[in-house]
């Protein structure tokens, strides 16, 4: 048998790895989403809603993520390198461990009000799970990730944003939050929503590294 034919049935099916992170960066997506579309409501009630439905996606995330290392275990060849692999799946499944975790919270702590930073970063979060939505999306044609290039800048820029936001945030609420326990409480939360966007930035630094050794 001829060497290419070798390679044609021992290299895994697109099916094995692509749609599955396509799935799985569809459903950050869609949890970023309510996450924004949550932090805009004024009454716990409603926004109790939003931690069911963000809880639920969540745990299509671990699905994903177990299902992704159960084929990566099982390959003998990968499109792109084994570390890589493990590293994006774990890196976007704490996106959502996140604003799962940032739901909580908020339910959690009955804030009164939702602080306008908060939405800020809600937005952020949403923004930065879209363009590696994009991302994920192109994946299949490994050797032409460097157009997404852009993408990860953007999400680089972002975090440095949240940065920004979250000093500025904090700086504001030691200087005029005299409640101990709501200082906390929103710290807390903004701690969560600052991680999140942490985590989109790791999977846009893995990506990059993909396109590196990929050019």
């Amino acid at each position: 048998m001829k060497l290419d034919k070798i390679f044609q049935i021992l290299v895994p099916k697109d099916k094995k790895f692509y749609p599955l992170f396509q799935q799985a960066s569809q459903n950050v997506v869609t949890a970023a989403v309510l996450l924004s579309e949550m932090v805009r409501k004024s009454h716990n009630g409603e926004r109790e809603e939003y931690v069911a439905k963000i809880k639920i996606l969540e745990h299509l995330g671990d699905d994903y993520t177990k299902t992704l290392l159960k084929e990566l275990n099982k390959a003998f060849i990968t499109p792109f390198d084994r570390e890589d692999i493990l590293d994006l799946a774990n890196r976007l499944d704490g996106v959502i461990d996140l604003i799962n975790t940032t739901s909580k919270r908020i339910v959690l702590y009955n804030l009164k009000e939702i602080p306008s930073e908060f939405i800020e970063l809600s937005d952020l979060i949403l923004t930065c799970t879209k363009e590696i939505d994009s991302i994920f999306n192109g994946l299949k044609d490994v050797h032409s990730l460097l157009k997404y290039k852009d993408s990860c800048q953007l999400i680089i820029d972002i975090e440095g944003q949240s940065d920004d936001i979250n000093h500025q945030y904090l700086s504001k609420i030691f200087h005029e939050e005299t409640n101990g326990v709501e200082l906390i409480k929103k710290k807390d939360i903004l701690a969560s929503l600052e991680k999140a966007i942490d985590r989109c930035e790791d999977v846009a630094d893995v990506i990059l590294t993909i396109i590196i050794k990929n050019a």
